[in-house]
């Protein structure tokens, strides 16, 4: 029980000073040493500690207890329970005191009490009976506030429960154990899988516990030991567990060691995954993939190999390495002698010379199998009675007896067997099943062809001759021979066709519906002509003509099909095309609007569409006799001139080599065009004329009403054309001369009244420095001989901070004087802008007509918040003074900048992107160029980097009133008062050169003088 010493303690120290206090109250010195020490310990006991004499009344009571009841000491010395409990708790008390003074039983209980504010407390009560040396008994109790420990417990026992809950809820069958590999805990999945109950059952147990079922435990004791002794994780190992059912499982474990608080090693933790499906998978898989590389082998061995005993050595090999056989033999039937032969043996046994070579048909296991013609199979090879030499199994550890007959259509070949030290598979003995039906049919291939190379010799000449194929299949379909006249007509060299199906050679289509039902009609014919559809090396379909008859052996059993093969592809492509041209002409002769009439050599009637018959509404009855001359007295009746009709007709059937085209008229007024042409082949052979007829009434009439209205329509068109062009050029210079003289009045008029006010300006700041000089020199001198001024004097400095205002009023007035300089310059640029000095042609500066636009433009290039930034790179050439016309000049300069500007703008309105996306993808700029050329020509470039301009919108920039700007913002009239000055004026050219997404280039080029001026 908890704190039984310190209860022990206590108690003995309780009597023992009471004790002391009764038989030494004489005694005062010994009392004063002995007993008050024992009191000062027992008082500073931080448990509650009591003691009562046998009539329930405290005798002794420590300052602890004092406090937990909430009484003075003195206020409970010789009183019960009952004078300060309610009477129902102080008869409980009183009856649990009694019994332990009557047994002498120590008592021990844990009480839960709440106080007077509601606080629940645990504390654990311990009661024991005294006896001193009188036989007085004396009942002391000693509590101990377990709160914290309590709380403690509780939060633990809860932190386990869901611990618990967690372990068990994980899909991973999980365990732990000690460093010694004894099992600490697990959760329900793993107490299932190993087929205990309840996980508790697994404490204190070990591997060799619980997995007496397995056949090796050591396997698992190891592989845990491993990591306990390494206490490094192991991650992903596989292990085979057997179930209490006995059923096998496959598991994944994940081993991971366990430490405490202070890293110290104290087991390792183990989650394990059912793989068992996976591993399964796995398993069948591998299984698959070696079967079916098996079956490649045998494949290879068979169509590959010239000889029987080299075909049946790789079938021997292929069974050994891919089946995982001891050894494998195969043996051939001696019908002559009913004897099998040994052929080929792989694996622990290679020879074919011993014992076994010759096996008579019904002796031991090999001869039973050929005798029986059945297969004998076998995974206890050791309870065999067929096996004789036990002892021999059981020494090479054999477990598995597999042998096959081998057998082609109802005939024994052979006989195939293997040893094995496993079991064998369902699918393996199918796959050895299957192996050996293919293994006979080899052996059979392999013998035909043995028997066709001793008789084909004196054929062979004839046959390697022949430009048509001769071919042999035997009676499965696969090719014994051809010759070399394969080369020719597949691609294919003889032997890459030898030993192959012939469906490896025909479209998917037609498989199985070809030389499989040679052999039924060669039953009743002795030779069987048909065509085939095969297919190129190259991929090219070919048609043959074949002739085939059945190949017999001696004894008159078909063994397979003979033929050959003339290859006709190019006379079927012929009459493919020729089939498809006559397809092709009716469909267009159906689909034409003309009546279609095609005459032969013979004057028959070789075709017509039902056009030309609906357009002379012929009989059927007519139609069907195809004799031209009924047709023509049909004809001739509804003709205004038949006589013509029938003479032109005439003259073209004597000149089939003519050409003709003309018109007819009916007597209805109808009007047809007749055309006709011969009908020629490819050498110039002549078969017949083609006669077209088109009923065209209606156009005639329809050229007659345009012939009278055309030419008045042509004269209107001109008329308009000519105003129209007038009119556009006199609006054009209209407004550009409008727009030119206010322009420059509105400029001159801004520059002379900005230009009176800033000479002042300009001219008084001197001054006024100077003057502020003469100011402040004379302060210096007042204070450097009055140093100490009157304090209103003083306090005025203070106030205006007379220093700061010395050192940035001449500051002040260098700014004005920089601010009047650019206003000075402002006004030049907008004088030289508007020349209103310079209206007359005269030689000017280009780069300063262009730097004064750029100026005027300064607000819209700076950018701001919302707009980027415009980069204007100048490239000026070596320029002379150019002769023009100035402000015209630079108002195109003005035109085509603006443009510029507004395209970079849009980048960023249109696109919706800001002024810092755009810069991160295209930085804008105005790149200007100015060459003097070899031709005595100025050129000036102004290109841009923005999204460029489509060729439909480019064809019409130049154009008056055309603009892709929203209303309000262009009139359309700039680029084409800009293409008026520079060609009509100046004699130069303008030229747009743009690509979408490449920028926009305009290229100015005008003489470099003038020869004679240019009005308009």
């Amino acid at each position: 029980m908890l704190y039984d010493k310190n209860f022990c303690l206590t108690s003995h120290v309780i009597i023992n000073t009471l004790l002391e206090d009764e038989q030494h109250q004489d005694n005062m010195q010994e009392m004063s040493l002995y007993p008050e020490f024992l009191l000062q310990i027992l008082h500073g006991i931080s448990d509650p500690v009591f003691v009562k004499d046998r009539q329930h009344h405290w005798v002794f009571l420590n300052n602890a207890y004092c406090n937990l009841i909430g009484f003075q000491e003195s206020e409970l010395i010789g009183k019960s329970e009952y004078d300060i409990f309610p009477k129902k708790q102080a008869d409980r008390l009183y009856q649990k005191d009694e019994f332990i003074f009557t047994t002498g039983i120590v008592h021990e209980i844990e009480e839960c009490l709440t106080n007077s504010e509601g606080l629940t407390r645990f504390f654990l009560i311990k009661k024991s009976r005294f006896e001193d040396e009188f036989g007085n008994y004396f009942l002391v109790g000693i509590i101990r506030d377990i709160s914290k420990e309590k709380l403690q417990s509780a939060k633990l026992c809860s932190s386990k429960q869901v611990l618990e809950q967690v372990i068990n809820n994980i899909p991973l069958a999980t365990y732990w154990k000690d460093f010694n590999s004894v099992y600490l805990g697990c959760n329900q999945r793993f107490a299932e899988l190993i087929g205990i109950d309840c996980p508790n059952q697994i404490i204190g147990k070990t591997d060799y516990d619980l997995m007496k079922q397995q056949d090796n435990v050591n396997l698992f004791w190891e592989s845990d030991f491993q990591v306990i002794e390494s206490k490094k994780p192991e991650y992903a190992v596989v292990q085979c567990y057997i179930k209490a059912d006995g059923k096998q499982l496959w598991l994944e474990t994940n081993k991971i060691p366990l430490k405490d608080e202070q890293n110290n090693f104290i087991g390792i933790l183990v989650t394990c995954q059912d793989i068992t499906a996976r591993k399964e998978a796995e398993l069948a898989l591998a299984e698959k993939v070696s079967l079916a590389a098996f079956h490649v082998a045998v494949n290879n061995a068979i169509t590959q190999s010239s000889t029987i005993k080299e075909c049946l050595k790789s079938c021997t090999d292929a069974i050994v390495k891919h089946l995982n056989a001891a050894f494998a033999r195969i043996w051939t039937l001696n019908a002559q002698e009913n004897v099998l032969e040994l052929q080929a043996s792989s694996g622990m046994y290679t020879h074919i010379d011993g014992p076994h070579r010759r096996v008579p048909v019904g002796m031991f296991k090999i001869g039973l199998i050929a005798e029986e013609r059945q297969p004998h199979l076998t995974n206890a090879v050791l309870e065999d009675p067929r096996v004789g030499d036990k002892e021999w199994a059981k020494r090479e550890g054999m477990v598995a007896f597999a042998g096959y007959p081998l057998i082609l259509d109802g005939n024994l070949v052979g006989v195939i067997a293997m040893f094995a030290r496993h079991p064998l598979t369902e699918l393996t003995l199918d796959a050895l099943k299957l192996s050996a039906n293919e293994i006979a049919l080899g052996i059979k291939r392999l013998q035909a062809e043995e028997a066709l190379q001793k008789s084909e010799g004196k054929y062979r000449h004839l046959v390697e001759t022949s430009q048509d194929m001769i071919w042999s299949v035997d009676d499965k379909g696969y090719f014994i021979f051809v010759n070399q006249a394969v080369k020719t007509i597949y691609g294919y060299e003889p032997e890459e066709m030898i030993g192959r199906h012939y469906s490896e050679f025909e479209p998917p289509e037609q498989i199985h519906q070809d030389l499989n039902i040679v052999p039924q009609i060669l039953g009743q014919e002795s030779v069987f002509h048909y065509e085939a559809v095969v297919l190129a090396k190259d991929g090219r379909r070919l048609n043959l003509l074949c002739n085939a008859c059945l190949l017999r052996d001696e004894a008159g059993n078909v063994i397979g099909t003979t033929g050959t093969a003339t290859n006709i592809t190019q006379h079927k492509q012929a009459e493919q095309a020729l089939l498809r041209s006559h397809a092709i002409l009716q469909a267009q002769q159906e689909a034409s609007m003309d009546g279609i009439l095609i005459i032969d050599e013979n004057r028959l009637v070789a075709s017509y569409n039902q056009n030309f018959a609906d357009l002379w509404q012929i009989p059927l009855e007519i139609l069907e006799t195809g004799d031209d001359r009924q047709l023509l007295e049909w004809v001739l009746d509804q003709l205004k001139n038949p006589t013509e009709f029938l003479t032109k007709v005439e003259y073209l059937y004597h000149h089939p080599e003519e050409y003709s085209l003309d018109e007819i008229l009916l007597k209805s007024g109808r009007i047809f065009d007749r055309y006709s042409a011969p009908v020629r082949s490819p050498a110039g052979d002549c078969y017949g004329r083609i006669w077209y007829f088109r009923d065209i009434t209606e156009r005639k009439q329809a050229e007659a009403a345009l012939l009278n209205s055309e030419a008045r329509l042509r004269q209107q068109a001109q008329q308009l054309q000519a105003a129209l062009r007038e009119l556009q050029q006199t609006q054009t210079q209209l407004v550009q001369s409008e727009k030119m003289s206010s322009l420059g009045q509105l400029v001159a008029g801004v520059a002379h009244e900005i230009n009176n006010p800033v000479n002042f300006i300009y001219g008084n700041l001197n001054h006024a420095n100077t003057y502020s000089k003469d100011l402040l020199t004379l302060l210096e001198l007042y204070q450097k001989y009055y140093p100490q001024p009157a304090p209103e004097i003083a306090d005025f400095v203070e106030l205006i901070e007379l220093d700061f205002l010395r050192s940035d009023f001449p500051q002040i007035l260098k700014s004005m004087a920089i601010g009047a300089n650019r206003i000075r310059e402002i006004v030049l640029s907008l004088r030289t802008f508007s020349r209103l000095d310079e209206a007359e042609m005269k030689a000017v500066n280009i780069h300063q007509g262009i730097d004064s636009t750029l100026m005027i433009l300064q607000s819209r290039l700076k950018g701001n918040n919302q707009l980027p930034k415009i980069t204007v790179i100048k490239e000026y050439g070596n320029l002379p003074l150019v002769e023009c016309y100035s402000g015209q000049l630079n108002q195109v300069l003005m035109n085509i900048l603006v443009n510029a500007i507004d395209v970079l703008e849009d980048a960023v309105i249109n696109n919706q992107l800001s002024t810092a996306e755009l810069l991160s993808i295209k930085n804008p700029q105005i790149h200007i160029q100015t060459e003097f050329l070899e031709n005595h020509q100025v050129k000036i470039s102004i290109a841009d980097n923005g999204a460029g301009i489509p060729d439909n919108i480019k064809q019409r920039i130049f154009d008056p009133f055309f603009t892709t700007k929203p209303v309000g913002k262009g009139t359309g009239m700039g680029l084409a008062i800009s293409y008026q000055i520079i060609t009509k004026k100046h004699g130069g050219s303008l030229e747009c050169i743009s690509l979408p997404g490449q920028g926009t280039k305009f290229v100015i080029t005008i003489p470099l003088t003038q020869k004679s001026k240019i009005v308009i």
